[in-house]
């Protein structure tokens, strides 16, 4: 049976439809439009794909739909295959198995799974872990010296339960540029935290999850940590994983320290300040839980257009196309369908691709159609990517990342994230004066989305990456209609089974993105220079250390 004939009946239908598209004249700008990433999104985003979780029937499925996209639209297939395959660890917490309780001179708090925390083994090859240890409460838990801040001073931690505070410490007046202001840097984000926790050899991690500083509700935490969660295999050369890692409920954090005779705020207060160190809390805290684990493969999708006079130079184009798959269900549905995110962006980025390969004339440099697996488990298909790169990363120029098209129309303005950070600022600003958007600055700069999507792993591999998110100024509404959909989508749909495709969605807007993203890349393929990281930016010293070699 052919790879045609094994495609639900949804993405054949779509395929009736997309055969129509027109082929754009050469020389033009390509064209994209909005039927195309509807299509694409419709059929990504139905039930028939069981929300795209990785390992399982409903990722490869989405894989095999893109790979068919980049095959029909001409693309070539990089060392002879679309699908790029890694290997990952799958690991469930069995619910009758996880506990949590803190002891101290003022009693006992046994908190709700689920309701209250979640928690899961640090090792995603163990079947379980468990322990008993004192509780450390380690503040913002972060080591920057260049901030000339240390958390875990004089305080050693091996062994032992740490609670850490999500974000970054708040700047004050007196150093309004600290930690990045209040936009949240890298050691703000949980990812970061339970890195730290490793290195510093403790037993346990907690994070409390507070909604503002956090940037999401408690719900996101619930449904993301409780089913099962994939890891790449551990680094052997790396430090050991913390045995248990997880997240409470603020009311648990003061609760649990307040068995301690300490008060949550005042804590909270002094850890904001430089010469805070981690504070013995006298609590006991016991924690377990029992983990199916599973090894398994997914894959990235990647589809090449070989430049047409340097092709051994490469740009990429990335949008993760997974989800989370089958999950708890809340009001009876547990498909967690991932419309916007991203099957959105995962379309735009296919349309992308047909519309650049439909030129006559390819690109002078190379431009890879990356659409990523496993981001919503830490980047993981991007890590993969950087890890074990199709094409050498001291000759790829630039990377583009897409994470949510545009579904409400067409804006008055973009958001593109790192265009501050590098040289590729100077490509995307005059193509979007030229288009009528003004580049406003992170409408949510506290929530740290720069570390949270997959251009992430290349900047921290020295690659210049820009994420092109979308306005939210739509055009013939007042600029609180765009806040009020933000904020709706994050408190409802945001990782939840609400995030589905509806006829209602208006692709003007990511046709806006997608053209922006479009005429960037002709401008960086054009050019002969390397564009690099601006200095003082913690990724140039990796950029100039990979084109000393190039």
């Amino acid at each position: 049976m052919s790879r045609l004939a094994m495609l639900p009946a949804l993405a054949l239908a779509a395929l009736a439809a997309l055969a129509c598209q027109p082929d754009a004249d050469s020389g033009a700008t390509p064209a994209i439009s909005p039927s195309e990433i509807a299509d694409h999104m419709r059929v990504l985003s139905s039930d028939e794909y069981l929300g795209r979780g990785p390992g399982h029937p409903g990722g490869r499925m989405a894989a095999e739909y893109i790979a068919a996209r980049f095959a029909e639209y001409g693309l070539e297939a990089p060392n002879g295959s679309y699908l790029q395959p890694f290997p990952i660890i799958g690991t469930t917490p069995l619910p009758s198995t996880v506990s949590l309780s803190f002891r101290g001179p003022g009693g006992q708090l046994s908190p709700m799974y689920l309701d209250d925390f979640v928690l899961n083994a640090g090792d995603p090859e163990a079947e379980g872990a468990s322990g008993q240890a004192e509780l450390v409460f380690v503040g913002y838990g972060i080591d920057a010296p260049e901030n000339e801040w240390d958390d875990f001073a004089g305080v050693d931690i091996a062994g032992k339960y740490i609670l850490i505070l999500v974000n970054d410490p708040p700047a004050p007046t007196t150093e309004p540029d600290r930690f990045g202001g209040v936009a949240m840097t890298y050691y703000g984000r949980w990812t970061y935290k339970y890195e730290e926790a490793a290195r510093q050899g403790a037993l346990g991690a907690l994070v409390v999850h507070e909604t503002e500083p956090a940037g999401y509700p408690w719900s996101v935490v619930r449904g993301g940590f409780s089913g099962e969660q994939f890891s790449l295999p551990p680094d052997p050369a790396g430090p050991a994983p913390a045995g248990l890692i997880g997240w409470v409920s603020l009311d648990v954090a003061r609760a649990a320290l307040a068995l301690g005779g300490h008060d949550f705020d005042d804590l909270k207060a002094r850890a904001a300040t430089r010469g805070f160190t981690a504070i013995e809390t006298g609590v006991t805290v016991s924690g377990r839980v029992d983990s199916g684990v599973r090894r398994v493969e997914t894959q990235n999708v990647a589809g090449l257009i070989s430049g047409s006079t340097r092709p051994d130079e490469y740009i990429l184009v990335t949008s993760h196309y997974d989800h989370f798959g089958i999950g708890e269900p809340i009001d009876g549905d547990s498909i967690y369908n991932g419309a916007y995110d991203n099957a959105s962006g995962t379309a735009l980025i296919i349309a992308m691709a047909r519309a650049l390969a439909s030129q006559e004339t390819a690109p002078e440099r190379s431009v890879v159609f990356i659409a990523t697996g496993a981001e919503e488990q830490g980047l993981l298909g991007a890590e993969w990517y950087v890890q074990s790169p199709l094409f050498p990363l001291n000759r790829t120029v630039a990377e583009l990342n897409f994470d949510g098209a545009n579904l409400w129309g067409e804006t008055r303005d973009v958001i593109v994230q790192g265009e501050e950070r590098s040289e590729l600022g100077a490509y995307v600003r005059p193509r979007a004066a030229e288009l009528g958007l003004t580049i406003m600055p992170d409408a949510e700069p506290q929530n740290g989305y720069f570390f949270r999507s997959d251009h992430f792993p290349f900047a921290k591999a020295g690659v210049p990456s820009l994420y092109v998110e979308h306005g939210w100024q739509f055009v013939d509404q007042s600029e609180e209609w765009g806040d009020s959909i933000r904020t709706e989508y994050t408190a409802v749909y945001y990782h939840a089974p609400s995030d589905e495709f509806s006829e209602d969605f208006v692709f003007d807007g990511a046709v806006q993105q997608g053209t922006l993203g479009l005429l960037t890349l002709l401008d960086i393929a054009a050019d002969d220079g390397w564009p690099n990281w601006y200095e003082g930016q913690e990724f140039k010293a990796a950029r100039d250390a990979m084109m000393s070699v190039r």
